[in-house]
């Protein structure tokens, strides 16, 4: 089982390196009875503890109301070029897999270290909390589709859990 190598920073808030993020292999396709195709887009006893990814900082969450839960959602329809992320979590992590067409995903940690993957429907990848994360689209049509660990109001911005590019330099900066 994955057990995330964290780090403190500043204020005592864990944080996970770019070395955390697991990618998952897709498992099938198979054809079902009906000659449709199962694909297995994870299976976390086999790629990542779930207590892990259950795991939320209570120093974060001190912050803003208890958003913690599981949620599945879909990002469709994506322009081929376009850039989408660019942000990081402080309490959320997500299993994301593109279901459809690809996508280049870039990750970086707080200390600077970067890790690139093209997600495409034979894998996915686990994305811990404070791991600024951007992704470009490189197939017309692309969709993602998201696990994350966090509940979501889209009427409570707080619930959002979605910090900028610049307010995780900022972080960095004060390392």
């Amino acid at each position: 089982m994955l057990e995330a190598i964290t780090k403190k920073c500043q204020g005592g808030t864990q944080v996970n390196l770019v070395q955390d993020i697991k990618v998952m292999n897709v498992l099938g396709p198979w054809q079902t009875k009906s000659r449709g195709n199962l694909m297995v887009l994870f299976s976390l006893s086999q790629t990542i503890n779930l207590q892990e990814f259950f795991k939320w900082d209570k120093r974060e969450l001190e912050n803003i109301p208890d958003i913690r839960g599981l949620r599945y959602y879909i990002v469709k329809d994506l322009p081929k070029g376009e850039i989408g992320g660019v942000e990081f979590h402080k309490v959320r992590q997500e299993l994301v897999f593109a279901t459809k067409g690809a996508v280049k995903w870039k990750c970086e940690d707080l200390y600077g270290n970067q890790k690139n993957t093209i997600l495409t429907s034979q894998n996915g990848i686990w994305l811990p909390h404070f791991i600024l994360h951007t992704y470009e689209v490189l197939v017309e049509g692309t969709e993602l589709a998201v696990v994350a660990n966090t509940t979501f109001d889209p009427e409570d911005s707080q619930t959002h859990d979605t910090f900028s590019a610049a307010e995780f330099r900022e972080i960095q900066r004060l390392q």
